[in-house]
This record gives C-alpha cells, structure tokens and sequence, in this order.
C-alpha cells in the first residue's frame, strides 16, 4: 500500500465517530472530575491555603458555578472559532487555570484558578455533546450520547478517588497538576481526530444576557453562601440579595424582548421540559450535597484517609458500567426514559436516606457500601435518560438549547446543594445539643462534652444525608407524577386512535 494511502487510512481511524468520542470523554473528564476531587482531604487544602471551612466551600460551590456561568458561552462562541479551534482553546485555559491554582498559597488566588477551569470547563461541556450528535450517525447517535453520559457520570464519581489518592501519596496540588498531562494528551487528540462541521442552528452572541445571567448567578451564590458567616440579617447579605433580585429581573426582562437570548423563554412554554428542569435541579442537590457530605463522615468518624475515602465513593461509579450493558438487553419499545429517570431519582434518594443511621463509632460495610452501589445504579439510569427526554419534551429546533440549559441547571443545583450541606452541618449539632439534657459530674465534665460534640456532629451528618434522600426521592415522585397523569395517558390515546385506524382501513 502507498505510503499516502496509509496516511489516509490512518487518518480516517483517527477521525471517526469512536475516536472522537473519546477525545471529548478526555478532556470533560477534567472538569467533571474537578467538580468533586476537592470534596476529599479539604483539610489539608484548607491549612494550606491559610482558610477556614467558610471560605474552602468556594473550592467546591464556586466551582460549579463557574461552571454553571461557562456553559451557556460553549455555541455562542462556536460563531468566533472554528469547533476544534474552540476545544483546543477551552483546554488550553483550562490548564493555565489549573497551573494558577497548583501553585496557589492564598484562596483568592485559588478561585482566580477556579473560576478559569470551571469557564473553560463550562465551555468544554456543551461543544462536546454537539460534536458527538454531530459525528455520529443517526443511527448510532443515541449509543454514542449514552456513553457520552456514562463517561461523565463516571468522571464524577471518580473525582474523590483521583483526589484523595494524589493528595495522600503526592501533594494536594497534583489534584490540579494532574490536569497538564491529560490536558496534552486532549490537544493531541484535538488535533488528529475533530473536524470542523458546518454550524447548526446559528445564532448571535447575546453579550448583554449572559452577563446578566453570569452576575445574577454570582450574587446569587454569595449571599446563600455568605449569609450564616456575616449575618442573614447584615446590611452586606441583604445588599448582595438585592443586586441578586436586580439582575434578575433585568436578565428576564432581556431575555423577553432580545430576539436571541442565550436561554430562549420558549423552552418554559413546554410543560415537560419545565418538570424535567425541576426534577434535574432536585436530584442534581441531592448527588452534589451527598458527594459533599461522604467523604467528610468518612474522614472524621471512620479515620479514613483521603484515598481511602475516594475508593469507597468509586465502588458506586464501577456499577454504573452495568446500566448500558443491562438496557441493551431490552426491546426498544420498552425504552421509558420518564421510567428510568423516575427509578434513577428514587435509587439517588434512597441511597442517601440509608444513611440516616450510618453509625459513627464503627464502619460497617452493609450500611456504607451497599448504599454507593445504589446510589451508583441510580446516578447511570438518569444520566442516560436525560438525553432522550430533551429530545421528547422540545421540538427539534430547541433540542440543541434545551441540553445546553439542563447542563446549567445540573451544575447550578450542585451549586445549591454543596452550599445547603454545608449549612446543615453548622445547624443542625446546635439542635441536638440544645435538646438533649446532659447532666455532667464535675469530675466527668471533659469526657461529657466529648462525647456530646461527637454525638451532636454524627447527629447532624445523619440528618443532613436524610434531608438530600428526601430531595432525591421528591424528584423521584415527581417525575413518577408526571409519567402517570401525562405521558403514560398520552401514550394509552396514541395507541387508541392507531387502534381505531387500523379498525376503520379493515
């Protein structure tokens, strides 16, 4: 064969729709893992940055809101750069966000690094789910988002284990250095295997909105976050709320009146899609505020290391490997992605609510770990089903937005749900303390309050992980809601009237 002939052969191996693949399950394996890697050994980070536990919540929270605010630029700027231009670039900040966090000894220069990843990240997201509908086949579309999906969720899961092995055998700044070789590799990779496709669905860059929707979202954030250590009541919380309600209100009345808003008002206007956003942002609190809360109870009330603790969280990512294998073993016609993603919501609440009596003075492996193989289960089945109920609540000309505007709204609800698992542990050992009388000998007195501080603290850890089940399981039975009185009677109908065609052309 000619050398040229090979080159070509060689070429077309690299640029098909596999390799392009996992060239985009590479580099969003950076971000995603990022959003959860720092949940781990966050007090080493914290004695090293010279902060305390309000501020090391901006590592994580901050975070997904970057990402959050990234996200809506992704097809905007696809009118600037060419595709791979555009994923080459995003990588490239990305790690230069990455290098500025590493070498980072104070936290605003941390979060100067966090706020370039999660942009970048944010921007990396969203072009990668457009260049595999792109380079996919029809046919062969709906496998290729499905692991697409399954390589995120794994990304996720697997983030505390990435960390907490780096942190405790290298340096919590190989959690970020860790990003460089990757981050080659995802240029290389560019390089050899994306092409550039005409741009679908073209539109202009609305400037004006995303910083609207990017400053309301900030201010959002700082005064939930802000609130307990300043004062809910202080004139600095109530200021930044303000300027929050502001934005806002100007972000929608833009949006309303600009021809092309980054988020179109259309989307509200499909009641499906509206309980589907409800629902993502639901069990999106859920999974974040668990992922926050684990690793900590496992830390301080079982002495796990930070590794430790990140092997624990990936034995739940090693069983999302089983949910594409078992759905292929289905007929077609029983594909129900309400179904899936109701069963999927329930499984992510259920998974937490069995921690409610998790025991903090011996681990146990039935009580700990069969929980993270349901909450693994759980996260696949809605992961895969996100795709195809976008694709079935919006006409074709808003499919596109519509999964760009559910990857905001998963990273905003992560955002909540850090920032609300947080805030329970802060209150809720307060309550238990107050309501449990402790009558201490003199002599005892050191020993009792010990033990009340650690009764109270597993107490409130308990509670907390009760509360993200039941926002799980609240999603769960409101997609199982909306099945039952919307889809499953529009289905019956369908099927009727067909009956009643066939009937009339006998």
């Amino acid at each position: 064969m000619p050398l040229t002939g090979k080159a070509e052969k060689f070429r077309d191996w690299f640029r098909s729709p596999w390799m392009v693949l996992a060239t985009v399950l590479l580099g969003t394996s950076m971000p995603l893992a990022d959003t959860t890697s720092m949940n781990v050994g966050r007090f080493f980070i914290a004695r090293a940055l010279d902060s305390n536990s309000d501020e090391t919540r901006w590592l994580t929270a901050g975070y997904s809101l970057f990402v959050a605010i990234g996200i809506p630029l992704s097809h905007r700027l696809r009118g600037f750069f060419s595709e791979r231009t555009l994923y080459a670039l995003a990588t490239l900040v990305f790690m230069g966000g990455s290098v500025v966090s590493m070498f980072s000894h104070f936290m605003p220069s941390m979060m100067v690094g966090r706020a370039l990843q999660g942009m970048s990240g944010g921007v990396l997201l969203p072009l990668s789910v457009a260049l595999v509908n792109e380079s996919f086949s029809e046919r062969s579309r709906a496998q290729g988002l499905t692991l697409f999906s399954l390589g995120n969720a794994l990304a996720v899961s697997l983030g505390p284990t990435i960390g907490g092995y780096l942190i405790d055998y290298a340096n919590w700044r190989w959690t970020m250095g860790i990003h460089l070789p990757i981050g080659f590799a995802t240029l290389i990779l560019v390089h050899l295997s994306l092409v550039d496709h005409p741009r679908q669905d073209p539109r202009r860059f609305d400037l004006p909105g995303w910083f609207l929707y990017a400053a309301s979202a900030f201010f959002f954030m700082y005064s939930v976050m802000e609130g307990e250590r300043f004062g809910w009541h202080s004139q600095l919380i109530f200021q930044s709320f303000f300027v929050f309600l502001s934005l806002f209100f100007l972000y929608i009345l833009w949006s309303a009146h600009f021809t092309d808003p980054i988020f179109p008002p259309d989307l509200f206007r499909y009641p499906g899609f509206v309980v589907l956003t409800v629902v993502n942002f639901l069990r999106s609190v859920s999974v974040f505020g668990r992922l926050y809360l684990l690793p900590l109870y496992l830390e301080i009330f079982y002495h796990f290391q930070a590794h430790q603790a990140g092997f624990l969280i990936m034995t739940g990512a090693m069983v999302e490997l089983l949910i594409p294998v078992l759905a292929t073993l289905l007929p077609v016609h029983l594909h129900y992605p309400w179904i899936a993603i109701s069963l999927g919501t329930f499984l992510l609440g259920l998974s937490s609510v069995a921690y409610l009596n998790l025991p903090g003075n011996a681990f146990s492996i039935p009580e700990t770990v069969l929980p993270n193989l349901v909450f693994g289960v759980g996260m696949a089945m809605v992961q895969v089903s996100l795709a195809p109920l976008v694709r079935s609540t919006l006409p074709v000309s808003l499919e596109r937005v519509g999964n760009v505007f559910q990857l905001a709204v998963m990273f905003l609800g992560g955002m909540i749900g850090t920032i609300l698992g947080r805030h329970l542990l802060d209150n809720l050992a307060p309550v238990f303390q107050v309501q449990i009388p402790f009558i201490l000998q003199p002599q005892g007195a050191f020993h009792g309050f010990s033990l009340l501080n650690r009764l109270s603290s597993e107490y409130s850890y308990n509670i907390a992980f009760w509360i993200m089940g039941l926002i799980g399981l609240g999603a769960s039975a409101l997609s199982v809601a909306w099945f039952l009185f919307d889809v499953f009677p529009r289905r019956v109908r369908k099927v009727s009237l067909r009956g009643q065609e066939d009937n009339s052309g006998a």
